[in-house]
């Protein structure tokens, strides 16, 4: 277990720091290497990791980030059946205003104003990031209806809130480097040998899906239990 003391933190984030430094380091040595003659030699164990780091980072972390920041393409609906959707979320609201504020990141509820919400709407009903006043209306009758759930009227204008939108926020991306992949290898690997050991069965899903997991479970190759879910094991 990690300590909750002071250096338990500073020890914690001097190795997230060191790791986040893999990356960098490894790349900037790899083209200096390729470049020119450095005045000193790693072992050639640290240098073939450092070059994997290096093409790891270039060839698969950063086309992956750029992929996952395209444009979603979002499954068209008609008026109908956005209605029946707010009408099944809506009835399902016990408390309106917490609801707001959970989906406006814990924003103060004099933040949450009329074109914020509206924003919100826009994102979770029409599918869309950008004003159109085609949809004006529809979303006027969706706020009329939260204002009825809420007890009150949405004050005009826009406040400081940001909403979430899973499918249009950018999507954040933390490096980790091979190292920290090995760990949890490693630690993957010894607890499913541990629940092994106390008649636990794996059940894995297609050997198809084998390598789409990174890094790859071991035990997926001599399992013989399946799942009945396509993408999850237990």
């Amino acid at each position: 277990m990690i300590g909750i003391s002071a250096w338990d933190y500073v020890f914690i984030r001097t190795c997230i720091f060191l790791l986040h430094l893999i990356a960098p380091l490894s790349v900037i040595y790899s083209l200096l290497s390729c470049l020119i003659h450095l005045p000193f030699h790693i072992p050639d164990v640290l240098e073939a990791w450092l070059a994997l780091e290096a093409v790891f980072y270039l060839l698969v972390y950063l086309p992956r980030k750029n992929y996952l920041q395209t444009v979603v393409t979002h499954p068209t609906a008609g008026r109908d059946d956005r209605r029946r959707l707010f009408w099944r979320c809506h009835s399902n609201i016990p408390d309106p205003d917490r609801y707001l504020t959970r989906w406006f990141r814990d924003a103060p509820v004099a933040e949450i104003k009329r074109e914020n919400v509206k924003d919100f709407f826009r994102w979770a009903f029409l599918n869309s990031g950008e004003p159109d006043p085609a949809y004006d209306e529809e979303l006027e009758e969706y706020i009329g209806e939260m204002e009825k759930l809420l007890g009150r009227k949405l004050e005009p204008g826009r406040g400081d809130a940001q909403c979430l939108r899973l499918t249009l926020d950018k999507v954040e991306m933390l490096h980790r480097s091979l190292i920290w992949y090995l760990c949890v290898f490693v630690v993957d690997t010894l607890a499913s040998i541990y629940l092994r050991y106390y008649s636990f069965d794996f059940h894995r899903t297609s050997l198809f899906q084998f390598l789409a997991v990174f890094p790859t479970r071991l035990l997926t190759l001599f399992t013989t239990y399946r799942s009945p879910a396509k993408t999850l094991t237990y």
